[in-house]
């Protein structure tokens, strides 16, 4: 087990799961616990309180989902502590992007080949040879190269990407791994499904990338015959006397590419910053290509490939 000390830490309020034989400590008698509406079931024999406001460590970007997850995989180890999160609910908890299109939301736990028969509403159970697993805020998830292997049998080339290249950058106080972890953990391994997928996705993968739109626009680039773009090229101002990084870019003929999500659009804030950096590139003889999900991508294309072939 890899203990997750480096991480930037907050405490948030949030009820702590309790089982009955919690109740005499608690104060709550089996009376209310029935009827009392405060009191509601996570599984059988966990319980949380309304009322509850525990102080519980999280990361500084976790919100309600995340708080969500971290109560029901907290409640079910109060039943089971020889097992671990896995697959979407350890996604969600590192805060590695799980795909819209997958509406799993049962609770995905993983044990060793010990690990006996578990059948409950909601709850998944994966047995594992090997289990290796970090304890992150205080939460056991299976660690990030063997996740993403488990995760390959469901997810295309594209999505494996976003989540390597998520895993790998500072996004959500990361990096939760490196490429090379998860090479080994790949080579390590005798037997693994869709190994060459995965094999592709850890070639493609690149730190530092901001956003799976940013991947998704990386790859749509190189799928269609362009050469790759270097994520984040350095653009020194000599204006301001400082760094700025666009998405994705050629600098040797300084062509920007830049993927707008709709905060750049909605927020006043952002979009001056946009102005500036915009201005700033323009000043230093780049040209900036915009893509947004309204983009014709085609369109596109033929606009990059006049300028990668002047």
């Amino acid at each position: 087990m890899t203990h997750w000390h480096s991480q930037p830490i907050i405490f948030q309020n949030a009820p702590r799961p309790f089982t009955r034989s919690d109740l005499g400590s608690r104060r709550i008698t089996a009376h209310a616990l029935k009827t009392n509406s405060r009191y509601v079931r996570v599984f059988t024999n966990v319980w949380i309180d309304r009322d509850d406001d525990s102080a519980m460590p999280t990361p500084l970007w976790a919100g309600t989902t995340w708080l969500r997850e971290a109560t029901r995989l907290s409640g079910f180890l109060l039943l089971r502590s020889d097992v671990v999160g896995t697959l979407w609910t350890a996604a969600r908890l590192y805060g590695l992007p799980v795909p819209n299109r997958i509406r799993d939301y049962a609770l995905h736990i993983a044990g060793d080949a010990t690990c006996i028969r578990i059948s409950r509403p909601g709850v998944v159970l994966h047995r594992h040879q090997r289990l290796n697993y970090y304890d992150f805020f205080d939460l056991p998830l299976l660690a990030v190269p063997h996740l993403l292997i488990e995760a390959a049998p469901f997810l295309d080339i594209s999505e494996l990407v976003q989540i390597g290249d998520a895993a790998v950058s500072t996004r959500f106080s990361g990096p939760r791994t490196s490429v090379e972890q998860l090479r080994a953990e790949l080579l390590s391994r005798k037997q693994v499904r869709n190994r060459r997928l995965l094999e592709h996705a850890i070639s493609l993968i690149r730190p530092a990338v901001d956003s799976p739109r940013e991947t998704w626009l990386r790859l749509w680039i190189i799928n269609h015959g362009f050469p790759e773009p270097q994520v984040h090229p350095e653009v020194h101002s000599r204006i301001k006397n400082i760094a700025l990084r666009p998405d994705l870019g050629y600098p040797d003929i300084k062509l920007a590419i830049e993927y707008e999500g709709d905060h750049h659009r909605t927020s006043p804030e952002q979009f001056a910053k946009d102005i500036e950096r915009r201005q700033l590139m323009e000043a230093e003889g780049w040209t900036i290509l915009r893509v947004s999900k309204r983009t014709d991508m085609a369109a596109f294309g033929n606009l990059l490939s006049q300028h990668l072939s002047r």
